[in-house]
């Protein structure tokens, strides 16, 4: 009987042990989330101007060489970076879980094997963007591997869960988003709206989207089967510089877009 009461005491506090675990993961998974941008806040103390607010959608038809040498890179196996991070849970609460699935051709490896994709990115394109938001924009780091990226999807389910993009820079922070392929797939750019509204935008045929993503709740959702999306994707600042703490932080969200520190 002894025997018997003491088992139970010992279940009981596994059991006691395992119910606390469980909770103070869920709440970390939250307190993560909520840091990261993966969860839908209030947009507060933005201003809107003539020419620019959260997002513009543009008309960009790049250069002929430069779309070609960019189509090439999707057959180039060599320079792909798959990255899978998947957490089998979507959300919690309010909170986007941080689940990504695709692939990424990183700003040095486009170096590489097409320099005068990045000398587009860094001086035309930058000039153009620039006159259409009226502020003066600049390429950020050659060194940061999501400056300027091929963004892939062509397997079933490849997508970026809901999140706001972490602004590290201490000037303002934007994305943009240039089709590659041009069939309407599964994969959309979508956004929240303040009342929770979900709103789709089709990245085809010119139509780019430049947007500052640290504002915007956006996601990419999941591919169907036997399709496939390709997305140049470039960044900009207003100040390149940033602190030494977002340096070092910079690096684990590289991590965890492209698999890899340095």
């Amino acid at each position: 009987m002894r025997l018997s009461l003491g088992k139970n005491k010992l279940v009981r506090r596994i059991g006691f042990f395992v119910f606390i675990l469980v909770h103070v993961l869920l709440i970390s998974i939250l307190i993560y989330g909520y840091n990261s941008g993966s969860c839908k806040r209030e947009l507060k103390n933005y201003e809107c101007t003539d020419t620019f607010c959260l997002f513009k959608e543009l008309k960009i038809d790049l250069p002929s060489k430069i779309r070609s040498q960019a189509t090439s890179l999707l057959d180039n196996k060599s320079i792909q970076k798959r990255v899978s991070i998947n957490m089998y849970l979507e959300n919690i609460y309010n909170c986007a879980v941080p689940n990504k699935d695709g692939i990424t051709i990183s700003t040095q490896n486009i170096n590489k094997v097409a320099p005068e994709i990045i000398q587009y990115y860094q001086k035309d394109l930058c000039q153009l963007l620039s006159n259409s938001i009226g502020l003066k924009l600049f390429p950020t780091d050659l060194t940061l591997p999501t400056s300027c990226a091929l963004l892939i999807y062509e397997r079933e389910g490849d997508w970026i869960n809901w999140h706001y993009d972490y602004n590290y820079y201490n000037g303002r922070f934007f994305t943009v988003l240039i089709p590659l392929t041009n069939d309407i797939t599964c994969t959309e750019f979508q956004y929240m709206d303040d009342d929770k509204k979900v709103h789709s935008i089709q990245l085809i045929n010119n139509n780019a989207l430049l947007f500052e993503g640290n504002f915007l709740y956006h996601r990419a959702t999941k591919l169907c089967k036997g399709q496939k999306r390709a997305i140049l994707s470039v960044q900009y600042v207003t100040d390149n510089t940033m602190s030494l703490v977002n340096q070092m932080r910079i690096k684990l969200k590289d991590f965890a877009y492209i698999g890899k520190l340095f």
